[in-house]
């Protein structure tokens, strides 16, 4: 016969474990999703298509690349995964790129650019670190609503600028996402006219999908306010009002959050920080001899 003190124990047990998640190491991914820097369409100059980064925007890129490299230990980034708008791929470069470069291609991540006034900011041109690759990707691009800063310049354009981010995942040179979805009306959600807050959730979790499939662990996410906040608020309910905002309050400009993502169900790669012990240690030291 279970006592009443270990009843009490018992469901005390079962309670803190089931706030508590294990799954294998190697069945998750951490993923640093990070907002562009301020753009010239945060200022009120929403018009502009494919909205570039304003000087502070650049200045606060600069300064979450200094946060980055400051931290111990070290992310150990893999690879970063950029939007392929401009604002996003500037601001990949602020952060994650090398020291300013001259006007060669060879080793670049960004060409120089010149000032546009109220458009473009001029900045120096940008060195591709070694060993970390750029891969742009339209699932993780902001929400498209009406406004062309949402639409994103033929890809000829950006890829001639950013030679070193690799664009060769989307598929065509025009946008057609953008002229797809920008004329559709509903009636939930901020603005009536676009992408739904559903489909934008959904891409948003096809996103994390195609994450989940590659073969890095550590992932820089350079995208927008957006996208980022509809996928991570399909993750928040039920959770404790503590971590809640973590997952729903939108993103500053240059904003930084951290998150794990897991899926089970999926077949993940092999465990390299497992040692295999007894017997199975001595076979496998055998073999190699």
């Amino acid at each position: 016969m279970v006592g009443r003190d270990q009843e009490n124990a018992l469901d005390s047990n079962s309670r803190m474990s089931d706030s508590l998640q294990l799954v294998p190491q190697r069945c998750t991914k951490t993923i640093h999703f990070i907002r562009h820097g301020e753009g010239f369409h945060n200022i009120g100059y929403e018009q502009n298509v494919d909205a570039h980064l304003t000087p502070y925007g650049w200045h606060q890129a600069a300064a979450l690349g200094e946060h980055i490299r400051s931290l111990q230990p070290p992310l150990n980034i893999e690879v970063v995964v950029v939007s392929p708008l401009m604002r996003t791929c500037e601001t990949a470069a602020g952060v994650f790129g090398g020291a300013s470069s001259g006007s060669a291609d060879a080793g670049l991540l960004m060409k120089r650019q010149d000032d546009a006034r109220l458009e473009r900011s001029a900045h120096d041109a940008i060195a591709l670190p070694a060993g970390l690759p750029f891969i742009a990707e339209e699932l993780v691009r902001e929400r498209m609503g009406s406004s062309p800063c949402d639409s994103r310049r033929p890809l000829h354009i950006t890829r001639e600028h950013f030679p070193g981010i690799d664009y060769s995942g989307i598929e065509t040179d025009e946008d057609v996402m953008y002229e797809r979805v920008h004329d559709q009306v509903h009636n939930r959600g901020e603005y009536r006219y676009g992408e739904s807050e559903e489909a934008c959730e959904q891409r948003g979790l096809k996103f994390l999908k195609w994450l989940m499939a590659r073969p890095e662990s550590r992932i820089a996410v350079v995208a927008h306010a957006g996208i980022i906040r509809h996928t991570l608020a399909a993750f928040a309910e039920g959770l404790p009002a503590a971590v809640q905002p973590d997952l729903t309050y939108e993103f500053n400009n240059c904003e930084m959050r951290s998150m794990v993502l897991s899926d089970t169900t999926v077949r993940p790669p092999p465990d390299k920080t497992r040692f295999p012990g007894g017997r199975e240690w001595e076979k496998s030291n055998l073999r190699d001899v």
